[in-house]
């Protein structure tokens, strides 16, 4: 079973972890330490937890700033990325496209450009804690059209470009995370449309917006890309990094008492003792712990009777464009688990695919890299399109390292079926003898989980007629 799946197991994983990051030899032991000891802890987990997708927007910048992308760059895929693109969740059907800004010294202009030659772009522009401005592109506000879309500071009265759609936004950061629709799928030519319609998104400041207009364009494909956030006792000096840089809202000024109770005190120095840094050091990888048995077994709801399936995005994101703050109260704990599992969300979630999400056997244990498992998706799965499922790993919830393929859809020509129509599936360290066309490899160092994709879905996926079966251990 899960580590934390009571606050027993809870403490006792907390008790007794080694100081790794730094290479001392102290250690944090809640049942020695000291009372303010013990509440610095509890605080720093807490203070992670709630930090979760500013740490993703850090990340992910910072990435893309190493690979030579810097703000109102345009960072693209040529190919479809592979196991070296670490984010969360990352599909692996159509190429990603990047870009960051920062609107501190003044507004920021996004252009999208209109469709053309059969290829559109579709994403979401969004501020540094991952809360929806709007989507963009052939699905987003434009519908394809092309636009100008402009972030300015709120309560903004300067000028404005003509014709622009303008966006409030309360952070000095924003990003933006974008897909190619590729109709025919990731062939050569398809990758080559869309290259080029990426390479007419331009990201510039306001000030630049009466000369001559120049946006960079990186390839990124084949580069390692570090989006996912360590959760380790380093964590706390990217948390100080990001406060100092970033405006701070009103929702938090709670939080950021608590970070000063820690050390982490914006426009103050940051020098944990070697106490704090042990309290660092176990409180992070407890905080993402926590994160992963929340996202997994309590923030979403299991959707087939008896089957460990669950959505991958719960009700309170709908509820609440993403940001988790209700009239009475500011649930970050919900929405730190919901964006370990994340990159990027959306201003409007729509009905053209369906996720679903697997993380345990039927006897409640975490899937496991060592041991070997089969699926069983039923035949004529309600789907219009198609249906693929793409294996992740558990701690960062991105691709595998090292591991190809993750993914098995129901396009694949070399994909075995069943005399029922039927399709197995074999996860494992080794392949089955005569089943490597139906067999997704594992890393028996790591666990991991699954996202069932579901493209065009049928009303009787969406209200549960149809159920997938859970994992079956095989050994």
């Amino acid at each position: 079973m899960g580590w934390f799946n009571n606050l027993k197991a809870f403490k006792a994983l907390a008790f007794g972890v080694i100081v790794a990051s730094t290479g001392q030899a102290e250690e944090f032991d809640a049942s020695t330490a000291s009372f303010a000891d013990r509440m610095n802890y509890y605080r720093a987990v807490d203070a992670a937890v709630w930090a979760m997708p500013l740490m993703n927007f850090k990340f992910y910048r910072d990435a893309l700033a190493e690979a030579g992308v810097g703000p109102n760059v345009v960072g693209y895929n040529s190919q479809v990325q592979d196991w070296r693109f670490q984010t969360a969740t990352p599909n692996n059907t159509t190429p990603y496209i990047h870009a960051y800004w920062n609107i501190k010294d003044g507004p920021v202009v996004f252009e999208m450009p209109p469709s053309a030659d059969g290829v559109g772009i579709f994403g979401t522009i969004m501020d540094a804690w991952q809360r929806p401005l709007d989507d963009v592109g052939s699905k987003g506000r434009d519908r394809g059209l092309g636009a100008k879309y402009m972030m300015v500071p709120p309560n903004y009265d300067g000028p404005l470009v003509p014709n622009a759609l303008v966006y409030e936004q309360d952070t000095n950061f924003g990003f933006a995370v974008l897909r190619p629709i590729l109709a025919g799928g990731a062939t050569e030519e398809n990758l080559a449309k869309a290259t080029a319609l990426t390479k007419q998104i331009r990201v510039y400041a306001l000030s630049e917006a009466d000369g001559e207009i120049a946006t960079d364009y990186v390839d990124v494909y084949g580069l390692p890309l570090e989006m996912t956030p360590k959760m380790d006792g380093d964590i706390y000096g990217h948390i100080h990094e990001m406060i100092g840089e970033e405006v701070v809202l009103d929702r938090d000024l709670a939080m950021m008492g608590a970070l000063a109770r820690i050390g982490v005190k914006r426009n103050g120095p940051f020098e944990p003792d070697s106490t704090m840094q042990a309290i660092y050091d176990a409180a992070g990888p407890n905080a993402l712990e926590y994160m992963i048995d929340q996202y997994h077994r309590v923030l979403n709801p299991f959707v087939f009777e008896g089957k460990k399936w669950s959505a991958l995005v719960p009700d309170g994101s709908r509820e609440t464009e993403w940001s988790y703050e209700y009239p009475s109260y500011y649930d970050y704990v919900a929405r730190g688990a919901l964006y370990y599992a994340i990159i990027t969300s959306v201003k409007n979630y729509g009905t053209a695919t369906y996720y679903l999400d697997l993380a345990e056997t039927p006897d409640g244990e975490w899937l496991d890299g060592r041991r070997n498992y089969k699926l069983n998706v039923p035949a004529n799965v309600p789907v219009r399109d198609f249906w693929s499922i793409t294996t992740y790993d558990l701690v960062t919830a991105s691709y595998l390292r090292d591991i190809n393929p993750s993914t098995i859809d129901s396009t694949m020509p070399d994909v075995v079926k069943n005399d029922d129509g039927s399709v197995d599936i074999y996860f494992g360290p080794d392949a089955p003898a005569g089943k490597e066309s139906n067999w997704l490899p594992t890393d028996p160092k790591r666990r991991f989980f699954l996202l069932a994709r579901f493209y065009g879905p049928e009303p009787s996926l969406l209200d549960s007629s149809f159920i997938l079966n859970d994992m079956e251990r095989m050994d």
